[in-house]
């Protein structure tokens, strides 16, 4: 990964789907929430359509776009994480602990 990239990554559940609720309880405390729902169409068929839902998380540096299996923390510019950033970068990985790839990217610790 180039140093002037920004962070991203992406975790798995794996069988087992989370809740909107149970996420949103788990972190408005210490962040900032934006729930997204979406819509299902009546005539769409679909196993999934009714996990169509997203949770936009941001700390300082770092947000996360939570989903039913899915988790993709990303930073909009590289910078150094944050206190806050660890925070939130720890309950997502305890939250969806399976990796799509063998590596998490490299990222710097703010000094303090």
């Amino acid at each position: 990964m180039d140093r002037a990239e920004p962070y991203r990554y992406v975790r798995f559940t794996w069988w087992r789907d989370l809740k909107p609720t149970d996420l949103i309880e788990r972190f408005k405390d210490d962040f900032t929430l934006t729930f997204y729902p979406r819509e299902e169409r009546g005539d769409e068929i679909g196993v999934h359509r009714a996990h169509r839902w997203e949770i936009l998380v941001k700390a300082d540096t770092l947000s996360v776009f939570l989903g039913p299996n899915r988790a993709c923390l990303f930073q909009q510019t590289r910078g150094p994480f944050t206190q806050r950033d660890l925070k939130l970068r720890e309950k997502v990985l305890s939250l969806y602990p399976h990796g799509f790839l063998l590596y998490e990217p490299k990222f710097e610790v703010e000094e303090k």
